[in-house]
Order: C-alpha cells, then structure tokens, then sequence
C-alpha cells in the first residue's frame, strides 16, 4: 500500500495480525479482548501514563534507568532490587537483540545455554520467546509501571507481547530505528511497520487503557538538536494519527546544561504545538531527558558525574523522567547493585534539589532556545511541505534528499553529511549541515560558535575534533 499517514483500517489492522503472531509459536496465545481485560486489572499506580500525569500535576520528576537479563526468576529478583533498593520511580523490559530483529530460533538456542551455564549470552530479556503467560509474572511481580524497551526497524511483535503482558509503555519510533537500527531496510517499510505498532497501541487506548509512546527522534552523540528535535515531532504525528495520545519525548542530554534545557524546552513546547496544529488537540505530552548516550567513563566516580548532568538538565526543564545509566555502562552488561546506586544517587540529587531555586544564565539561555526553535520550525515545514502536508511521506522524501539526516548513521540510505562538534563551552554546532534546508543566518550562527573555539583553541576545527569530542565524556572533559 502507498505510504501515507491514515489511520490503519480495521480490516488492514486484524490481518496484518495474523502476519505478525504467526512469527513464533508463542503468538497463538495473544488475544486482543483477553488482553484489554487484564489491562483493565491492572492498577492505576503501574500505568506510565497515570503515573507521568501526576508527576507533571505535582512537579516531580520520575527517575528509572534500563535493565534485562534471559533469567525470568533473576531479572524479577533484578526488578525488585531496582524498586525496593534503589528506589526506582518507573521500570523497563530491555528486550534483547536476537529478539528485536526476529531471531527467535537462534535467541532459543542462547536462552537454554544461558540457563544452563549461567553465562547470559542475551542481552536483554527474550519475551517473545518466554511468551505471554510467563511474561506477565514480571508485570505482576512488581508495584511499578513497565514500559517495552529497545529499538528495532520492526517492534510489532514485541509490542504485541509486551502490551498483552501488561506493560504500558513503549519505546521506538521510525526515524531513529531507521537511521541507527538499521542497515539496509527502507525508511517507508519502518513507518509501516510502526504505524502498526501504533494503531496496536491506539486499539488499547480506545478501550480505555491508557498506553504511552516514548518516542525520540535520534541520538543525541555530537547531533546537533535541531533536526533531533523536528524528528520527533515527525514521528510523534504519525503516532497521533493512529491514536496514540500520551508521548513522552526523548531527549538525549550531551552536557552543556543551558543547550540541554533549552533542546528539553524546545521539544515539549514545539512538539504541543505541532500537535494541536495538525489537529491532535487531546495529546498529552511529556518529557524523559536521557543521561548521555555515547561512551560513558569506565571509572565509576567519572560515570557519576555524567549522570549528574542529566539530572540537573531534567530538574531545570522541569522533565516528568529522568532515565540515567548505570556507572558501570562502559564495561560489561550491569549488575543490579550497580543500577541500584545510580538510581539512588539519582533520587537523592534530584530531592536536594528539588526546593532550591535554580536558574540558568537567562540571556545565553533564550539566545539557545531561540536559535533551535527557529530551526525546529523551518525543518518541520520545510519536510511536511515537501510530503504535502503527509509527515509519513515527507520523512520519506527527507531521508533520500538529506533535508533529514544525522551523524553516525547505520542505514546506507542516509547521506550522514551532517557532522556535528563542541563549541568552546561545549555546545554541539554544525560543522556540516550537509543538506538540512537552514538559511545562510542559522549556518553563520553555528560556524560563528565554532570560530571561537578555533581562536581559544588556536587551530582550525575538523574531523579530528571531532574525534575527540566523541571520547572526552568518556574521559571525565567535556570538550576535547
């Protein structure tokens, strides 16, 4: 079928199921009214979007970080930790890669190994393969909501367990599953795919079981936020339409404080006003400001510190979720304790914070959130004019002309002309705006940044910064 952003029919949705469940045998035991039942058991406390709703009421924000190991017993015994030990707010199923990517006779094989042995040879937790009943006893184990964690071209399945299982929460969006999940799989393919996923969401939501889509629209590792930012509002359309209606924005910190709330203001105050524009006038929106997603300092102490920066950014932008990452991030698969510290570090930060009147220096800051707003805006109507008004179809056409495109990318359809690197204060400037369609003031806005570090620095910016500003978070420096 031809791509366009419509609400997926009825007709289209149940068929299209067959497809999808039939992929593993433990798709046979998904029934979708079976399934709105045991959501409806489900107390409201372990719903995100109940949940989310009353954090932004009483201005709180939620803290949670991600977790996922083959074991069901252990990663329950993991679960629990995180909630009764680290004091977690929000808990995730990080769902493994053989499984994302439909691997499931293979992910078979490495989960009876890994029982067997001990040695997990999963990086995540294989649900579709432990199937419904006996996921279902993690949701059921803890007191807290659960959202689907992890990132493939193709999440529909996992969501279809996830969701029947008793999570309320997804992650995933086509835009980064495309541009960072993907090799050689199109664009227009993961949008269908995903405008399933949604519609699947949609369908609970219409039964009244309030389901939210975490959707981020890229990495945040040296991007500049501009076309991060404008992804996700993209995408968030594309959840709206098929009836999603509680989005938590995703945005990745990269450690400038002031450029970090100013992105965390942007995407919430532009991603609203998208919405309703484009006529989803009842979605709620929220924010989850995710720590630092590239190389993490092996030393614990440094990994800390990072992890500060995410917090102090999501307290000052008022951010309904934090989500930090473990200190042991940059060396091995985490253990509980580990998860358990940060979170409590992270807790008890973000409450000695929480009655001190913080404020950033107000002249730098709206010159920030003034600058990417405006770039925001004219990549949003540059790519919903060139897809007719169809975000589906302009994404489509974005990706082949590099009017969209971001550093780092995995799939070979993206340009990746785009280079992004620190400023002197750490603030991530295009180097290359390669095809984005920003007039000549935004570009000479960002070279004028990057000219001065160049003069601190006393040689000129190039790849090689740029290097060095991958790895110097990982060394304990901001700027390399």
């Amino acid at each position: 079928m031809e791509l366009k952003n419509v609400r997926i029919s009825e007709e289209r949705f149940l068929q299209e199921r067959k497809e999808v469940l039939s992929r593993w045998k433990t798709g046979s035991a998904i029934d979708l009214d079976e399934a709105v039942e045991y959501q409806r058991n489900i107390p409201s406390h372990k719903n995100f979007a109940y949940k989310l709703e009353n954090a932004k009421k009483m201005g709180r924000t939620l803290i949670r970080t991600d977790s996922g190991i083959p074991s069901l017993e252990e990663f329950i015994d993991y679960l629990l930790f995180l909630q009764n030990e680290g004091g977690a707010d929000l808990l995730g199923t990080m769902v493994d890669s053989m499984t994302r990517y439909h691997l499931h006779e293979e992910a078979e094989k490495k989960l009876r190994e890994s029982l067997k042995t001990g040695q997990w040879l999963l990086n995540g937790f294989p649900m579709i393969n432990y199937g419904l009943h006996e996921t279902r006893k993690i949701v059921e184990a803890v007191d807290l909501p659960l959202m689907i964690r992890g990132l493939a071209p193709d999440y529909r399945f996992v969501y279809e367990m996830g969701l029947a299982s008793g999570h309320t929460a997804t992650s995933g969006a086509p835009l980064i599953s495309f541009s960072q999940y993907s090799k050689d799989i199109s664009l227009e393919s993961v949008i269908k795919k995903y405008q399933y996923a949604y519609r699947l969401c949609g369908h609970y939501i219409e039964k009244g079981i309030p389901i939210t889509a975490g959707i981020g629209g890229g990495f945040a590792i040296l991007c500049p936020f501009g076309v991060l930012i404008a992804g996700a509002i993209l995408d968030a359309l594309i959840a709206a339409e098929q009836g999603v209606n509680s989005i938590v924005f995703i945005v990745h910190s990269q450690g400038n404080i002031v450029q970090d709330v100013a992105a965390l203001v942007v995407q919430r105050s532009l991603g609203k006003e998208y919405l309703e524009k484009m006529g989803y006038k009842d979605v709620r929106v929220y924010l989850d400001c995710t720590s630092w997603s590239g190389k993490f300092p092996d030393d614990a102490s440094k990994a800390y510190a990072v992890n500060v920066l995410g917090v102090l950014a999501a307290r000052l932008a008022k951010a309904e979720i934090v989500t930090v990452k473990t200190i042991e991030e940059a060396r091995t698969i985490p253990s509980k304790e580990a998860n358990a510290s940060t979170l409590k570090f992270g807790k008890t930060l973000m409450s000695m914070l929480e009655r001190q009147p913080l404020e950033l220096p107000r002249e730098k800051f709206e010159e920030e959130r003034a600058i990417l707003e405006a770039e925001v805006k004219l990549l949003v109507e540059k790519i919903l004019e060139i897809g007719d008004g169809d975000p589906a179809k302009g994404e489509k056409k974005a990706t082949e002309t590099g009017m969209f495109d971001v550093p780092f990318a995995t799939n070979r359809d993206l340009l990746c002309r785009v280079k992004g690197v620190r400023d002197k204060d750490g603030m991530v400037r295009y180097l290359d705006a390669g095809g984005l369609p920003l007039p000549r003031e935004i570009i000479d806005y960002h070279r004028e940044k990057i000219r001065e570090r160049e003069k601190e620095k006393g040689k000129k910016i190039d790849y090689e910064t740029i290097v060095e500003d991958l790895f110097s978070i990982s060394k304990g420096i901001l700027v390399g």
